[in-house]
């Protein structure tokens, strides 16, 4: 790998890990609210007011029911709800994307079990909080299959003696659900006949650290997916997403969805028509906890929840443009789909997620083949072409004009473009930067094991601890294997150059493999194992291309 290949990885490893930095300070968070770009000023004239006073229970309640419990079982995940606020989940566990040591994901826990809380404004401008005296008048304990792909459980409770109703509709092998909130018998109690509907709590952070780079507020307005961060803000970021500041951000105007992730689960509301969403993020017990609301007119009862793993599949499923968002940056998300689709492919062919990366590996050395094979031999010449080169530049440094015109003869001679060595690398950019984005984010590698002592492909393949600190192997092999194709980039070079330049050379062959094992040491294993790959068969192209004679390089 020669060394503009390696500036390019260094640069796409730099602001990978900054950009989060950079969001937070570009963030909207930072901007006032006129900066927000609204359809209809009323809106956010209605909605740009003090915030409004915590949420009270309703006076007139009657005398609490007690809470009952019903058990489904949706073939991904079996999951328990209880009658608190109409029907709230007490525990969700996944059957899917599960690590070697699990035999199931809770995706609730203490911080958000208070989950899908209806409320509304009364005529007072007093925020009333639907959450007692519900009881269950249909549905029952289930286990849903192809014959039986779907059960509704439908709650009931009454406000000044008028009845609300509530139901959640589950569906066998999804984690989409409807949840509908009938308050049309209370619409006149309501001063802006408006409801909301909120998800309390956030989700459990399961993998460790890895999570804080992740863990963000998503909502998709116009086509765009704005970002509110929540977790560490970059690489050099305090990991304890339990010490984060409380703050806010409403968004007005229509929204597609609003939600929440870590790094390979989410929850999300697709609303049916909503003109204001609003996301908090807050410390809770052991992590950071986030509340997603969503405000509907009360004549919009219908509101889709997406809970679970951020499969690409299942989440295109929804139709609201999200997974663009579940492979990496947005403006690549054509690139990385393609990536990821090339995955899925081998590994319909190949049920091994690590022979499917030593194979991707390989398909794109071969794809990039020849835009590599012309890159490294326009170094070679130019490696060739250096003692002249700078000969002409000590000799003409008093007359810069007479010292561009012999250089631009000497390329001219020895038939070398300057910029060729350049140009396939920014080619070749987008294609990188997507594999980089596609391995480290989907979740198809989370308890995917390869051989030996990489056992989960999505975390660091630690094969002991040695005083408290990780021994982890492949970051090692791939810095040597990178050093060794530095090495063989500058094999041959002819002596009698630069000395200065010479000396920046050798730096390099110790400086940027050093920084990309440290980028990379705790990194998913298989992010690790598809660049040793890609180094090794960048080294056999490198032996190829320094065995051709200078003859050939001309041609």
């Amino acid at each position: 790998m020669d060394r503009k290949t390696l500036t390019g990885f260094i640069l796409i490893g730099a602001i990978l890990l900054l950009w989060p930095s950079y969001l937070e300070l570009v963030s909207l968070s930072k901007k006032t609210q006129e900066e927000l770009v609204v359809p209809n000023q009323s809106l956010v004239d209605e909605y740009a007011q003090p915030d409004k006073p915590q949420a009270n229970k309703p006076k007139t309640a009657i005398n609490s029911a007690p809470t009952s419990s019903v058990e489904v079982d949706a073939g991904l995940f079996v999951t328990t709800i209880n009658s608190s606020n109409g029907g709230s989940f007490a525990s969700y566990n996944l059957n899917d994307h599960l690590k070697e040591d699990e035999s199931f994901l809770n995706l609730i826990d203490i911080n958000n079990s208070n989950n899908l809380t209806v409320s509304f404004i009364d005529q007072s401008g007093t925020v009333i909080l639907l959450d007692d005296n519900w009881n269950l008048f249909s549905g029952t304990s289930t286990k849903l299959n192809k014959e039986n792909p779907s059960t509704t459980l439908s709650y009931y409770t009454f406000y000044k003696g008028k009845r609300i109703e509530k139901h959640i509709t589950l569906n066998f092998n999804s984690y989409r659900m409807d949840v509908t909130v009938d308050l049309q018998n209370i619409k006149a109690e309501s001063l802006d006949g408006k409801y909301t509907l909120t998800w309390d709590g956030g989700l459990p952070e399961s993998e460790g650290k890895q999570d804080a780079m992740f863990m963000e507020g998503l909502v998709g307005q116009a086509g765009n997916i704005e970002s509110f961060r929540v977790g560490s803000a970059g690489f050099f970021g305090s990991s304890d997403t339990s010490k984060i500041e409380r703050e806010t951000k409403k968004y007005v105007g229509q929204s597609d969805f609003v939600g929440y992730r870590t790094k390979y689960f989410g929850m999300f509301f697709v609303p049916q028509k909503t003109d204001v969403v609003e996301i908090t993020k807050y410390p809770a017990v052991n992590r950071a906890a986030v509340d997603v609301s969503v405000s509907q007119d009360i004549n919009f009862d219908k509101n889709t929840l997406y809970l679970g793993p951020l499969d690409y599949g299942k989440v295109a499923d929804l139709n609201v443009g999200l997974e663009e968002k579940i492979l990496g940056w947005q403006w690549l998300s054509s690139v990385s789909w393609l990536v990821y689709s090339t995955m899925m492919l081998l590994y319909s062919f190949i049920p091994n997620y690590g022979l499917v990366v030593v194979l991707f590996a390989v398909l794109i050395k071969l794809i990039t083949y020849p835009l590599m094979a012309k890159q490294l031999r326009s170094s070679k010449k130019m490696q060739e072409i250096s003692p002249e080169l700078n000969n002409i530049k000590l000799k003409y440094k008093n007359n810069p004009t007479l010292q561009q015109q012999k250089i631009a003869a000497l390329f001219q001679e020895n038939k070398i473009n300057p910029l060729a060595g350049c140009l396939p690398l920014l080619i070749q950019m987008p294609v990188l930067m997507s594999v980089f984005m596609v391995f480290r984010n989907t979740i198809e590698f989370r308890g995917e094991s390869f051989f030996l002592w990489i056992s989960d492909l999505s975390s660091a393949d630690t094969l002991l601890f040695i005083a408290g600190v990780p021994l982890n192997i492949l970051p090692f092999l791939m810095a040597a294997s990178m050093f060794y194709t530095m090495k063989l980039s500058s094999a041959g070079q002819p002596s009698g150059g630069d000395p200065a330049q010479e000396a920046t050379q050798q730096m390099m062959k110790y400086m940027f493999p050093g920084m990309m094992f440290f980028l990379f040491y705790s990194f998913p294993s298989g992010l690790n194992l598809y660049y040793l790959c890609f180094n090794i068969m960048q080294i056999l192209q490198q032996r190829i291309i320094n065995s051709e004679k200078t003859s050939t390089l001309k041609k």
